[in-house]
């Protein structure tokens, strides 16, 4: 939180001290003592909120991997107060999004009540750790303060899903899209901040209920400077077999080749994240276009199934089918959340995912390729779909400038805005 000519970062006490300013007596006629409270300190906030734009510092890859390298060599205090500080402002900023995005012409406000509210109680864990995160000076306090952190961070986790649901139930407008993209790219942004924190600096946290045979490694966080990437394509391939494999009611696994090898600068689960959605995709096309040939009865197919190719390369890695393709045009759309999709067969509701019936078992809201893209762009890469013959090709590009800044939505100028005005 910052002063209202933004000269300065305003001190623990201040930012207690704004939140506590009285609301006029007229406001509290009728109120209990406790809700009196709570509007004051909310409309307090909303005060200082409006005062100016929500600007959030865009990270790197680099600047994650030496936050990582903190824990064994600079300041814990200091970087656990950062954190707090960065993922707070993000928070904020992403609740205005969402706030603009309740306020688009044909949305609806109580579909979309869910995504608000989610963030809300993010913002009020935060704002309740600001003390913690600022005097900590014990490792009692800074346990108590990553605790705080892992549970915001558990909270964050619904955001995919809370989505997912709004465009399940048309929520979303076709006029914020955009937006909700904008949405998606700032809930990543946070997201991969929060996990990059805990992985280095509270590794004890990931399985707090396992026996360990050796103390958890501080140190290494979400990021990588050069990760192998056949690694990361063999952690995508046997998730999206697997998923097939159940879906079709196959007797093996759907063939998948792997040539080359490379490693580059990345977020490693995001990059998993990004292949395991291709390759689902191309095994799928494939999949069904066999089928349409040879029949939905996997034992009386009369020859095997065609394999889905992986080439790697120094910085890229690249996914062919031979599902049939689609036109260029069709491919671009899928890039983008398209909220008129009327597709959905999420896998952990019944009557759902394996066996459903549907002529594509494995289908949704049309997110997976949108977000898979935001993954790819957040660091400085990319996602392209190229129609060839017979089929398409999606090709991940790794980053290669590990300073490059994170691809984050402009920041949203409440003050502009029919909330910030309420």
């Amino acid at each position: 939180r910052v002063s209202p000519d933004l000269s300065r970062r305003l001190t623990p006490g201040e930012q207690l001290r704004s939140v506590r300013k009285p609301i006029s007596k007229r406001a509290c006629t009728n109120s209990t003592p406790t809700s009196c409270m709570m509007r004051a300190s909310f409309q307090a906030a909303r005060r200082v909120r409006t005062v100016r734009r929500l600007a959030v510092a865009p990270s790197s890859l680099k600047a994650l991997i030496a936050h990582a390298e903190e824990a064994t060599h600079g300041d814990l205090y200091a970087a656990a107060l950062r954190a707090h500080s960065d993922v707070s402002t993000r928070c904020e900023a992403q609740l205005a999004r969402l706030a603009a995005l309740e306020a688009t012409p044909g949305a609806n406000v109580r579909g979309l009540g869910t995504l608000s509210a989610l963030y809300r109680g993010v913002v009020g864990d935060l704002a309740a750790g600001d003390d913690l995160a600022a005097t900590a000076k014990t490792p009692e306090d800074l346990n108590h303060l990553h605790r705080s952190l892992k549970s915001v961070e558990e909270r964050v986790a619904l955001f995919v899903p809370s989505v997912v649901d709004a465009l399940k139930d048309g929520a979303v407008p076709d006029a914020a899209a955009a937006l909700l993209e904008d949405c998606l790219a700032a809930h990543i942004g946070a997201a991969t901040l929060l996990r990059n924190h805990l992985l280095a600096h509270a590794p004890e946290l990931e399985n707090p209920g396992a026996t360990l045979a050796a103390a958890p490694i501080r140190g290494v966080g979400a990021a990588r400077a050069e990760a192998p990437l056949a690694a990361i394509v063999g952690n995508a391939v046997g998730d999206a077999q697997l998923l097939c494999e159940h879906a079709y009611d196959l007797a093996d696994p759907p063939p998948v080749s792997v040539a080359g090898d490379g490693a580059a600068a990345c977020v490693p689960a995001h990059a998993v994240h990004v292949v395991r959605e291709l390759l689902k995709n191309a095994l799928v096309a494939t999949i069904e276009r066999h089928v349409a040939a040879h029949g939905d009865v996997p034992d009386d197919w009369d020859e095997p199934l065609p394999p889905v190719s992986v080439e790697v390369g120094a910085s890229s890695i690249a996914v062919s089918d031979a599902g049939g393709g689609a036109p260029q045009a069709d491919l671009d759309a899928c890039l983008h959340v398209r909220p008129g999709l009327a597709r959905y067969d999420r896998l952990d509701e019944p009557g759902g995912s394996y066996n459903s019936g549907s002529q594509k078992p494995i289908s949704g809201v049309g997110m997976g390729l949108p977000l898979s893209k935001l993954y790819a762009r957040h660091f400085g890469g990319g996602l392209a779909l190229v129609a060839s013959a017979g089929g398409v090709t999606a090709t991940l590009e790794l980053p290669t400038d590990p300073d490059a800044p994170e691809a984050l939505p402009a920041a949203p100028d409440v003050a502009n805005t029919a909330w910030g005005r309420r």
